[in-house]
């Protein structure tokens, strides 16, 4: 009997560390599994960071270009403005200058008129005076259209480059 207790027994001790020995591998496996488990979560989260962020640019870094064209084409406009308020400005004086003179030039043909002496020396005057009213008029009136060329090729300069710069920012943006 003494030898089948040592036989059990010594089969309980295998059957202890077989269990032991198991439990070990099973410990481990489960360890590996965590860490392979932990590790893919992790570059899992890293990943959807780097995602998030990218979209986040992407989003908001458009919002922001589009916020500084839309500032960029309005300081353009307000440039055009007034560079428009300036050139017309201009205009008003020059064609006010231009009435003032007319009505200067007026008072002193009324005057030159009084001191005639017969129909033909009026005649005269008058045919002198029109041909210089003529001419300072068609001077004028093209003064007065290249001031205004002049006053809309500048006004729309800055709202042209603005636009052009715009166009090719919006070109990039969507080719890419």
């Amino acid at each position: 009997m003494v030898a089948k207790k040592t036989t059990s027994t010594a089969a309980a001790g295998q059957v202890e560390d077989a269990v032991a020995a198991g439990k070990e591998a099973v410990e481990t496996a489960v360890k590996a599994t965590q860490d392979v488990a932990q590790k893919g979560y992790d570059q899992a989260v890293e990943l959807m960071k780097e995602h998030a962020e990218k979209a986040q640019k992407t989003l908001y870094g458009g919002y922001d270009e589009y916020t500084s064209l839309g500032k960029a084409n309005y300081d353009a406009y307000v440039t055009a403005m007034n560079t428009w308020s300036k050139g017309f400005e201009a205009i008003g004086k020059e064609l006010y200058a231009f009435g003032q003179e007319s009505v200067e030039v007026s008072v002193e043909t009324g005057k030159t008129v009084m001191s005639c002496k017969n129909v033909n020396d009026l005649m005269e005057l008058q045919n002198d005076m029109t041909k210089k009213s003529y001419d300072k008029a068609v001077g004028e009136i093209t003064k007065i259209s290249e001031m205004s060329v002049k006053t809309v090729n500048e006004a729309i300069k800055p709202i042209q480059e603005s636009l052009t710069g715009t166009f090719e920012k919006l070109s990039k943006q969507v080719a890419a």
